[in-house]
Parts: C-alpha cells; sequence; structure tokens
C-alpha cells in the first residue's frame, strides 16, 4: 500500500502543477490582450472571450454554493 500511496502523491502533484501552470498561462494570455488589444490575435482574443464568457455565466448562487463546499471541506480536515 505503500508504493500506492506514493505514487497517489506523486500523481496529485504533476496535476497541481499542470493545474497552476495552465492558469498561469491563462492570465498571461489576458495580460497579452491588455496590452495590445485586437491586434494580439485570435488566440489571444478566443481565450479572452471565453474567460469573459465564463465569467458572466458564474451566477452569484453557484459562489455561494462553491464557498460553503470550500468551508465543508476546511471544517472537516480541521477535525
Amino acid at each position: 500500500m505503500n508504493k500506492f500511496d506514493d505514487f497517489m502523491n506523486r500523481l496529485r502533484s504533476v496535476l497541481l502543477k499542470s493545474a497552476e501552470s495552465m492558469g498561469l498561462i491563462i492570465v498571461v494570455l489576458i495580460m497579452i490582450y491588455l496590452l495590445l488589444g485586437e491586434a494580439s490575435g485570435p488566440i489571444v482574443i478566443g481565450v479572452v472571450a471565453n474567460v469573459s464568457l465564463f465569467v458572466s455565466a458564474v451566477t452569484p448562487q453557484a459562489l455561494i454554493g462553491a464557498a460553503l463546499i470550500i468551508g465543508v471541506i476546511y471544517y472537516y480536515r480541521e477535525k
């Protein structure tokens, strides 16, 4: 079972690092769009359009639900 735990820890670490990297790439593309505007290219404009659609689709109820779920997770981790 120890090998499996080590494998899962490494897999979790790799997945978290890749999620952080993808988030950083999105932030860099948004910064490029803010600096260059419409001349930044179709890929950057597409990413910014998708991010803006996602932000507009997230409702306040969804944010409250996510906050409650995160709060419950932290509560049970403290116990």
